[in-house]
């Protein structure tokens, strides 16, 4: 409230009328229905700070103690850091207000220690320019060439769905571990489990897992039981 009265007659911070300032909170107490007591004792601790300031601008040769010019500048601080913050809080509700729901993040300021020096730029030339960009380039190590050669995988997500789909047929229930009996490569085990995941979302097999990290355990999904879905595609991502 007090940055409000004071923001309304346009003064400093330090240059407060505490007539005026009073005057103003008087006559908003006096439309206030329920006085609330520890309002009134707040505006009494700030008036009472904002005496001394007074004070002191008053009569230059007022001696204050060193505690009583801290909460001083304590409370000037604390008044401008309220201003800040109410400044930015209506640029934010002007951009609210317009629509404008993003908010640009401004670069961090480039901290670069001032030399005090002036570099002289009379005998630069472009072929100066030229012969030292081609000095900083020569020192840059040239990169390796590529040899390595991605090769086709001998198997795809469609094999591995086929080998499951066998693995399950007559059989009550297949450990995933079985089916993963004689792959060597964690691209297959990647392949394989995609494959599982491709059969269990069209419905074919369904799994079972009794506890955390336990093993999984597949088996076939009657026809009867199935849901009545799309005919779903074949998975396009063959590796």
């Amino acid at each position: 409230m007090l940055l409000r009265l004071i923001e309304e007659h346009e003064l400093e911070i330090t240059e407060v009328s505490l007539a005026s300032v009073a005057d103003q909170f008087v006559a908003h107490m006096t439309t206030m229905p329920n006085r609330d007591p520890r309002t009134i004792s707040g505006f009494v601790a700030v008036a009472a700070k904002l005496i001394l300031l007074k004070s002191r601008a008053l009569l230059p040769k007022i001696e204050i103690t060193e505690e009583e010019q801290e909460e001083v500048d304590d409370l000037i601080s604390q008044l401008k850091a309220y201003q800040i913050f109410k400044t930015a809080a209506r640029t934010l509700r002007a951009r609210q207000e317009a629509g404008l729901r993003s908010f640009p993040a401004a670069p961090p300021p480039i901290n670069r220690p001032a030399t005090g020096k002036t570099l002289p730029l009379d005998n630069v030339t472009l072929e100066r320019l030229a012969a030292a960009m081609q000095k900083v380039i020569a020192r840059w190590m040239p990169l390796p060439e590529a040899h390595t050669l991605v090769q086709r995988l001998p198997f795809t997500v469609n094999e591995c769905m086929d080998r499951i789909t066998d693995a399950v047929q007559g059989k009550p229930r297949v450990q995933f571990e079985d089916i993963l009996e004689g792959v060597d490569t964690r691209v297959e085990v990647v392949v394989t489990l995609l494959a599982l995941l491709e059969l269990l979302k069209r419905y074919e097999v369904r799994v079972f897992q009794d506890n955390l990290f336990g093993e999984i355990l597949i088996e076939h999904f009657p026809l009867s039981e199935r849901p009545i879905l799309e005919e779903a595609p074949s998975p396009e991502f063959a590796t």
